[in-house]
Formats: C-alpha cells, structure tokens, sequence
C-alpha cells in the first residue's frame, strides 16, 4: 500500500515543498514547526494505484479543521489552492490508506448521546454537571502514547464549591479500538481531568479525579457492549478517520475534527 501527498508553500504547487509517502503503513502523520508551520496553500495526493486520504490540519495535533483529498484510482487528486480562508494555516497532516470491502461506522451522534447519558447517571447527587455536549474526536498518535489512535471523547464540567464560584473542569477518555483474535474490541485507555487554576484547585482536582478516573471500566463497559453488534463478522483490521465519511466520487473536501469520526473495520 502506498499514498503519496506533497504540501506546497504557494498556490499551484509552487515554492518549497514537504513529501508524504506512507511507506506500506496504514498512516504516515507530519507535524510542521519552523518555516514550515501555517507555511501552505496547495496539496496533491497520488494514489499509485491505492485508495485513501490525506488530510491538512489547521492544529499541529490533528484537528481543528481541514482540507482532505480523496485518492481512488491511480492519478493525482489536488487542491491547487486551499482558498483565503485555509491558506497558511496547516500546521500537521494525516495521509490514511484505505482497504476494500469496508465497514465504516460514523459514531460522533452514538457516542455523545450514550456517554452523556451514562456520565449523568454517574453524576447525580454529586457536585459535578456536564457543560454542554461532549466533543468526541479521534486523536492520532498523541505525546503521551505516540503509536496510538484514539476515539476520544471530551467534555467541560462545573463543579460546585459551598460559598464560592464554580470551578470549571474537564475530563477526556481516550478509547482504543483493537482485534482481539479476529474479534472487534474496544476499551477507555487514558483518562485526563484538568481544574482551573484557582484557590482551591488542588482540592476540587483531589475531589473529583478518583471518580472521573474510575469513570473508564463504566465507558469500557459501554463500548464492549455496542461492539457486541459486530460479534458475527471476524476482521483483520480496524483504524479511525478523522470527520466524517469520506464521499470518494469526490476528489476532496473541508472538514472540522470535532464534525463527526468514523470507526472502519476490514472484514476478513
């Protein structure tokens, strides 16, 4: 399997320039610091023959929003230029190969409604509350864990304090999709809370981390059982697209990583 993607300093692929080749792995990731960070206007991917993606990101973290091509036959897709309002603002890139035959999941509207549900549940009677709905996003191979990709879902807090403002929070669960045997699996593999920073911050973030922590093997619990959908079918491979599915009658798009995310399982 081989994408090839280059980035391009100016539009119509014009001054310097940074090659992608996945090289036979699934993804192959970029991030740009230097003369390279928000240094781009124009993208092409050659397919060689392969299918897949390659996406630009405005965020060095991979997301934010993008500008993707969608390569399906054995020529070149391009962006000859991203337009104003993408122009110098890539800072990382993601070029994903794709296999035939393929179960692809969209799960943002799933994931959030579940999760919200259950962490409420959790949280009744307590002094935390949900802001808002969840953001759920994939995340490509993070510092803290840099060969992994992650569904991860995100949401703000308040916590309550007697005789003092709230105190704003947040707690991100990291979930990894793996085959176990041939078999699709899931589980919560990190779990990050964060405090505002305040008088009491030590205190409300001693409070509230054991719960939001333990909140994992509820989440791992909840993934295991929508994937027993799947319990039929035997996989040889499952990965994660950033935004959502990929119409691939088009040679690209614009997207946003918090728009949707898709699971994609390759059945044997």
């Amino acid at each position: 399997m081989s994408l090839v993607c280059m980035l391009f300093e100016h539009r119509d692929f014009r001054g310097f320039s940074r090659t992608i080749d996945n090289t036979g792995f699934r993804y192959f990731w970029n991030r740009y610091g230097g003369a390279e960070h928000d240094a781009f206007s124009s993208m092409r991917l050659f397919g060689r023959g392969h299918v897949g993606h390659a996406y630009a990101f405005e965020h060095i973290n991979h997301d934010g929003r993008f500008a993707a091509l969608n390569a399906n036959n054995p020529g070149d897709v391009f962006w000859s230029y991203f337009g104003d309002a993408f122009n110098d603002v890539v800072s990382s890139s993601l070029v994903v190969v794709r296999d035939q035959n393929e179960i692809v999941v969209p799960l943002r509207q799933q994931v959030a409604s579940t999760f919200a549900s259950m962490f409420d549940a959790m949280a009744a009677g307590t002094r935390i509350a949900r802001v808002g709905a969840p953001r759920v996003y994939g995340t490509f191979f993070p510092s803290y864990d840099n060969t992994r990709i992650f569904l991860t879902i995100n949401q703000n807090l308040t916590v309550r304090i007697s005789g003092w403002p709230d105190y704003d929070a947040n707690v991100k669960y990291d979930i990894e999709f793996f085959l176990a045997g041939a078999k699709l699996n899931g589980f919560a593999r990190w779990s990050h809370v964060w405090v505002e920073a305040g008088l009491f911050s030590q205190q409300v973030f001693d409070r509230i981390k054991g719960p939001l922590h333990a909140g994992k093997a509820n989440l791992t619990s909840a993934v295991q059982q929508q994937l027993r959908l799947f319990s039929g079918r035997n996989f040889r491979g499952v990965y994660i697209l950033p935004g959502p599915r990929p119409n691939m009658s088009q040679f690209g798009f614009f997207g946003h990583s918090d728009q949707e995310v898709c699971l994609v399982a390759v059945p044997q």
